[in-house]
Formats: structure tokens, C-alpha cells, sequence
């Protein structure tokens, strides 16, 4: 069995408004997610979450574990 971490990145930019990026990343291992998680100034709010502040927006990183047989 394969599996990987498909990350999507939602910019909030006030209350009512968020956009979805059309930004799908890939990562094969969690410890390359938490990498480039950490990298970009992200924080885990929740247990598939990560959020990360801006001058301008919140950025909002939801991870999804897929497993593949």
C-alpha cells in the first residue's frame, strides 16, 4: 500500500470571503510536509489544518492522507 499527503491552499482575506488557490501539493512523506510547512511560517490549528498570518490574509493549508492499494 502507497500513500501520500495532497495539501490545498485557501487565502482568507476577511470574514466572509476566502478563495481557493488552485495550488495542489504533493508530498510523499510527512516529514517533507512538515518541512515545507514549517518553512512557510505555518501552525497546526487543528489535526489536518495548518494556518499561517499575513499582513493582507490568513492562509489556510488542509491536508488529506490518501492511501493507494
Amino acid at each position: 500500500m502507497t500513500k501520500f499527503y495532497m495539501m490545498v491552499i485557501a487565502k482568507k482575506t476577511d470574514d466572509s470571503h476566502c478563495d481557493e488557490m488552485n495550488e495542489d501539493i504533493v508530498f510523499e512523506k510527512k516529514s517533507e510536509l512538515k518541512e515545507y510547512l514549517k518553512s512557510e511560517g505555518y501552525f497546526k490549528e487543528t489535526k489536518n489544518q495548518y494556518i499561517k498570518m499575513d499582513n493582507e490574509a490568513m492562509y489556510i493549508a488542509t491536508v488529506e492522507k490518501i492511501k493507494v492499494k
